[in-house]
């Protein structure tokens, strides 16, 4: 429909008065059928890909997450409907959302690093070491919330410090949740958008950093945006250029589908298995 629109706006806009056969008008309304049609194509198989994925999601998720408290950060960009299906898909999966952590703009601002990384290196508690070979401060801030949020099998993370490291990165503007502090968790899907365009490319760069640090503690972590995110200065290049990252943080590209909300959740169900897998159309 967009399709044929434009084309009309060029139609009534004069662009056609170059052409001065009907031939010439006969191509260009065949190239704009022919365009439609595979449109058309396109989004029929979107569907049925959707449908079937919506039927098959019981039984290829099974009970994979029975048990696991699960933690949801959030970028800026990220879709409220996408957070809720795949929040229905963790409970379909038997796991639990323990708890919401949202990222705000501030902590990917550029003159606001040093900031983090002042705040980051003063709220790690006691027993709570933030890697020094992080550099870049958008992983250590991953690292830290990792440490103090996440945890593997029955061993539960510190609990001493959490809601004071939380409230230091809340008050400084880098973080926010609701309630005095945010519980913990075994595992966690961090949720995206989709295309960063190019004079933003530094927060594409830092929410997959970020999520490298968070992947570095619990059973299993997933780095799940819209269609465009595995592109160009989005969030998932930087992690699927990285074969150490790749090899411990899954992705899913296309999270603004069902196919990709349902494989967020059975990237999650894997990668508490040791199985990490990149998963959506980005991938080649």
């Amino acid at each position: 429909m967009l399709l044929a629109f434009a084309v009309g706006v060029a139609l009534g806009g004069g662009v056609l008065a170059r052409f001065t056969t009907d031939g010439d008008l006969k191509d260009l309304r065949a190239q704009v059928e022919g365009l439609e049609r595979q449109n058309t194509e396109l989004t029929d198989r979107a569907r049925a890909a959707d449908s079937f994925a919506d039927a098959a999601a019981p039984s290829a998720l099974g009970r994979g997450l029975n048990g696991i408290p699960v933690l949801l950060v959030t970028a800026p960009a990220a879709d409220a409907g996408d957070l809720a299906q795949i929040t229905r898909r963790i409970t379909q999966a038997g796991g639990t959302v323990a708890g919401t952590l949202k990222l705000t703009d501030d902590l990917y601002a550029e003159d606001k690093a040093e900031r983090l990384r002042g705040v980051v290196d003063n709220a790690a508690p006691n027993g709570v070491t933030v890697d020094a070979s992080l550099v870049d401060p958008r992983a250590r801030a991953g690292d830290l919330l990792g440490a103090v949020l996440l945890s593997q099998g029955s061993v539960r993370p510190p609990s001493n410090g959490r809601a004071d490291a939380l409230a230091a990165l809340k008050q400084a503007g880098f973080v926010d949740f609701s309630g005095p502090t945010v519980p913990g968790a075994r595992a966690v899907v961090i949720v995206t958008g989709g295309t960063v365009p190019g004079d933003r490319a530094g927060q594409g760069q830092g929410i997959g950093r970020l999520a490298a640090g968070l992947s570095r503690h619990g059973d299993g972590a997933v780095l799940a945006g819209r269609t465009g995110s595995s592109q160009g200065a989005g969030p998932i290049v930087v992690v699927r250029q990285d074969k150490e990252l790749s090899s411990r943080l899954a992705t899913v590209d296309d999270a603004d589908t069902v196919v990709g909300q349902v494989s967020t959740v059975l990237a999650l169900v894997q990668a508490t298995r040791g199985d990490v897998r990149a998963y959506g159309s980005g991938v080649r």
